[in-house]
């Protein structure tokens, strides 16, 4: 996804089904990958997310805050 010029590598996910939250890697392993919306749940449901019982978004960095 790209939000004005810049390029997301991170896609974080809140799965509630499992009561996870996962976060993917998606531009240092993939280069230049800048997905859409629908590549974004393609990805995500081929690593075994189900996209009715999920939460995601891409970004830039890693950073989580827990307060």
């Amino acid at each position: 996804m790209q939000f004005g010029m810049k390029e997301m590598n991170k896609i974080t996910v809140i799965d509630h089904e499992v009561g996870k939250v996962f976060q993917y890697n998606i531009g240092k392993d993939h280069l230049s990958w800048n997905p859409d919306h629908e590549r974004c749940e393609q990805f995500l449901s081929g690593e075994g997310h189900n996209l009715a019982n999920i939460n995601w978004m891409c970004h830039n960095d890693s950073e989580f805050i827990t307060n």
